[in-house]
């Protein structure tokens, strides 16, 4: 395990070194010098003290590769920089982002995996089939719809017309959850199209006649042992929707008002503020991995059937039923 462990984690760096080395060299090497441009913009509010502050900090005097140099140290040490715009710390920045996008993102994954469960045991359990047809349609439609437009419906519905919550100030958990609503919906589909899937799978299997056999209730065998063994391959679906959120958190915070990391992302583009794009590309690179990372340590210990070596080996048929009977 411990070969396993160490090559997933020596992959998660490489990914997110080249992250970083790709963003870095696109915004701060490209002709016409984007840094020099944003720091002499006549439309740039700082003063001409912070500008020249900036130029000295950043190195714009020297090659590209000591710049590249000097920033992993400074990343090393938790520096990331200073707006171009603002001149306030890049981290500070950052951190006063990241809890407001957390609360967004974990309510709408909570949302997101509530929708999907329940969407896919109508899918499959339901007694009426016009009702698991339903159930199977309704996920191609929310993928359908984009983020910003059932964001803006959510938006006049819950705030214009009936005035659960404001439009421009944050009120808490009330604000939250509807504000992560528009951000679930289109990562509840693959939740539900993936677990129907393997519930359905699940649902044929030589043990669930086995467990019949041996007297159990129909609750049991779908809660106890189909949405287990179901559920399995949904857990790779995990690592997919993190970048979702967090790219639909862009659209979600902009829409409802919200100063998380998407809001931030926004005007800083907006702004070509670069060191702030860097740090944002920074963040996202690092959870992604991180838990893709997870995922894929989390994966054997839930499937038996994957080796410490991280490949998947076959096992025999028989084995659901061998663990049913003892």
């Amino acid at each position: 395990m411990s070969g396993y462990l160490w090559r997933r984690i020596g992959q998660a760096l490489l990914v997110v070194a080249l992250s970083y080395s790709a963003v870095f060299f696109i915004l701060n090497v490209l002709p016409g010098d984007p840094i020099e441009q944003q720091i002499s913009n006549p439309e740039n509010p700082i003063t001409d003290e912070d500008a020249d502050a900036l130029r000295a900090y950043y190195r714009l005097d020297e090659p590209a590769y000591v710049q590249f140099a000097v920033s992993i140290t400074r990343l090393f040490s938790g520096d990331l920089g200073y707006s171009l715009n603002s001149g306030q710390s890049v981290s500070r920045l950052l951190g006063a982002a990241i809890p407001s996008t957390l609360a967004l993102a974990s309510v709408a994954f909570a949302l997101a995996a509530l929708i999907g469960f329940v969407l896919a045991t109508v899918a499959v359990f339901a007694p009426w089939a016009p009702l698991r047809e339903s159930a199977r349609t309704i996920p191609a439609i929310f993928l359908s719809v984009p983020a910003f437009v059932s964001g803006l419906l959510v938006l006049q519905l819950v705030s214009f017309q009936l005035g659960w919550i404001s439009a421009v100030r944050d009120q808490g958990l009330r604000s939250v959850v509807f504000a992560a609503l528009p951000l679930a919906v289109p990562v509840a589909a693959p939740i539900a199209q993936i677990l129907a899937q393997g519930m359905a799978n699940a649902y044929g299997q030589l043990y669930v006649e086995v467990l019949r056999a041996k007297g159990l209730p129909s609750h049991r065998i779908i809660f106890g042992h189909i949405v287990r063994n179901g559920s399995i391959p949904t857990v790779t679906i995990v690592a997919i929707t993190v970048g979702e959120l967090l790219a639909g958190s862009v659209i979600t915070e902009t829409v409802f008002n919200r100063t998380g990391i998407g809001y931030l992302t926004e005007t800083a583009v907006r702004n070509q503020d670069t060191p702030i794009i860097q740090a944002v590309v920074i963040s996202v690179s690092i959870t992604f991995v991180v838990v893709n990372l997870l995922v894929d340590l989390v994966y054997p210990i839930i499937d038996p059937r994957i080796r410490k070596a991280g490949t998947a080996q076959c096992v025999p048929a028989s084995r659901p039923a061998q663990e049913a009977l003892a």
